[in-house]
């Protein structure tokens, strides 16, 4: 942020001063603080065991704890299952974006100012747009209050200014003041590390509490610091050192002031689903109407993973025989070796002759009389436990995920297998409704913070005159998986659908198999582009090669295509990125060598044909005493 040299700053220092005294926040801090924490914890799946209930009829304490150590909560698969849909929307190929400023030079350092926004440009997989589709999202879910604060350094006018995101959680948002759905100001701590000597003979590394106050067109930042180092510093002409003494200890405090000659605070919540707790004051996160089911599914589970600890193995129930070990004079009798009444070295004070591995063997001996003998089979069993209740709390649990589902989308489409989906493809367009009602408001505001920091970007750049932004996502948002769209292209192709439906459907499936590898994409839409049959199956194809009416370049285009393509890329490494003219030139050319080729071929081939018909040689070699000319040779 730019620096103000002139500007007595001692009336704000005396405000910021006064906020951090009266110790006060929003009214809604409580709230924010509470829903951000829960949400985490179902979001990572640490702390989870706070938001386990005791049952203090059934449970002692220790009891309690044995079930929240044998209890693995299923909060973070779920949460994971419902936030993928919001990343497919972020990654959208088809979102249209543009930025229109007269001034190119403006432009070339507005583009620059937002592929640094977020890392660095020189990385290619960052800046403002890598933000949004990740970063951005995460806060959505697990701290919709929190705030985005604009950042950047001052440089020389001819640098080019690297506004950066400054995280603020909603636990270190202190106060804020809207007026007209205009922000006024808005007062941060947050927590920095300062050499302190604090009594010390030497000066240490503390933990202090940085408090910020932004306003329309100024921010302020006061931090401690130690009043024997700061003297070995030499302050800039923004800066100044403020004593604070109305404290049991007197505190140094470095405020340092900064011009962001900005007409609007460069700051912004990510939220965008009002609460209705705080009458729309604050926000929730896109997974708050599913809290509930998270919060019975951990109930569940806990309850679920008790069960199958405790009662679900299976259990042997035998008749032991009587440990016989002798030892010199002494026998094992009621696990006691008699007559020295010391224990027994094979039962160890049992009694009991264990089959302790596979290794052991437990031998009877054979008595005299048959009659005596039992059966085996009856001197073991192994009893399983009753599974119903365990299948009833696993179905619960189950249909606890699905309800979560349902609560966020109007759908279960994303947790449907494929196979299970083949069979309600014709429920797809209903489920896509849903899903997109949901996440639309989601689009809103991506777009939003979008145009917002592009505008700060433009700002900063120093252009001060008309441009235009646009960030604009499709009607269709594209969310079906492979596996449903080749469900589609099958239904589709079965019915005859015309040919353009079906290739639409092609591309669709392209976007998701090279997802991610921008150059196979590229590659995949220039073919497209020239395949000559788009969307005709194989035999209307065949019906087309056979016919008139198709052109001899056609034809060969498409017998060909693969090793014409080929050909092109070896010839050609540059030939998917260059503009459609000369693309179209190259392949003419390559189309018009295989035609050649093929007339050579078609040619010599008939020259060899002539050559080995035996009539052929009878017309070359004529009857001795005949001329091949006069009339008697025709008969």
């Amino acid at each position: 942020m730019k620096k103000n040299i002139k500007m007595d700053i001692t009336p704000k220092i005396e405000s910021l001063q006064r906020m951090i005294k009266s110790k006060k926040t929003h009214s809604d801090f409580a709230r924010v603080v509470e829903i951000a924490k829960e949400y985490k914890s179902h979001v990572s799946g640490i702390g989870l065991e706070e938001y386990l209930k005791q049952f203090n009829l059934r449970e002692d304490d220790a009891m309690f704890e044995q079930r929240k150590r044998l209890t693995n909560a299923i909060s973070k698969p779920v949460a994971s299952s419902i936030k993928k849909p919001f990343y497919k929307v972020s990654r959208n190929r088809n979102i249209k974006t543009e930025i229109e400023i007269e001034d190119k030079k403006k432009l070339d350092a507005v583009n620059k100012m937002v592929r640094n926004f977020y890392g660095s440009d020189k990385l290619n997989n960052r800046g403002l747009d890598f933000w949004l589709k990740n970063r951005f999202l995460e806060l959505v879910f697990v701290d919709p209050n929190s705030w985005i604060v604009v950042e950047w350094e001052a440089k020389p006018l001819n640098e080019v200014l690297e506004p950066v995101p400054f995280e603020v959680s909603c636990e270190n948002v202190i106060n804020f003041k809207f007026k007209n759905g205009v922000l006024q100001n808005l007062l941060v701590k947050t927590e920095e590390l300062q050499m302190m000597f604090n009594g010390r003979k030497e000066a240490k590394e503390e933990v202090v509490d940085a408090y910020t106050l932004y306003e329309i067109g100024w921010s302020l930042k006061m931090v401690p610091v130690d009043p024997q180092l700061i003297k070995l510093v030499d302050l800039a002409s923004n800066q100044k050192l403020v004593v604070d003494d109305s404290k049991v200890k007197e505190v140094v405090y470095l405020a340092t002031y900064n011009e962001t000659k900005l007409d609007f605070i460069p700051a912004f919540r990510v939220g965008y689903l009002r609460d209705e707790a705080t009458d729309g004051r604050t926000f929730v996160s896109p997974m708050d109407s599913a809290i509930p089911y998270f919060r019975k599914a951990l109930k569940a589970v806990s309850e679920l993973d008790l069960s199958i600890t405790l009662h679900t193995f299976p259990q042997k129930i035998a008749y032991y025989s009587p440990c016989q070990h002798r030892d010199g004079n002494n026998k094992c009798k009621d696990d006691t070796m008699m007559p020295s009444k010391s224990t027994c070295s094979s039962c160890h004070g049992t009694g009991i002759a264990i089959h302790k591995s596979g290794q052991d063997i437990i031998l009877h001996k054979m008595p005299e009389d048959k009659s005596e003998m039992f059966d085996l089979d009856k001197s073991m069993v192994y009893k399983t436990p009753p599974i119903e209740l365990i299948k009833f709390q696993d179905d619960y649990v189950r249909s606890l995920k699905e309800d979560a589902h349902l609560a966020i989308f109007n759908s279960t489409m994303f947790l449907m297998t494929e196979k299970g989906f083949a069979k309600t493809a014709t429920e797809v367009d209903f489920n896509s409704e849903g899903i997109n009602d949901t996440l639309f408001p989601y689009t809103e505001k991506f777009s939003e913070i979008w145009k917002t920091i592009v505008q700060i970007c433009i700002k900063l750049s120093g252009f001060n005159g008309q441009f235009s932004l646009k960030h604009i996502f499709p009607s269709d948002l594209k969310l079906k998986s492979t596996g449903m769209l080749m469900n589609e292209y099958k239904i589709a192709s079965d019915s005859n659908a015309p040919s353009f439906v079906i290739d639409q459907i092609t591309a669709e499936i392209a976007g998701q198999i090279y997802n991610g590898d921008d150059l196979a994409m590229k590659k995949f839409e220039v073919r497209r582009k020239f395949f000559p049959f788009k969307g005709n199956s194989k035999e209307e194809i065949a019906l087309f090669m056979a016919t008139p009416y198709v052109a001899v370049f056609t034809k060969i285009l498409y017998a060909n295509y693969e090793a014409i393509f080929t050909d092109i890329e070896k010839e050609n490494p540059t030939f998917y990125v260059m503009d459609y003219t000369k693309q179209w030139e190259i392949l003419t050319k390559a189309v018009e060598v295989f035609k050649t080729e093929i007339e050579n071929q078609t040619q010599s081939e008939r020259i060899d044909f002539m050559i080995g018909n035996p009539s052929g040689a009878s017309d070359q070699n004529p009857t001795p005493g005949t001329d091949s000319g006069d009339d008697n040779s025709k008969q």
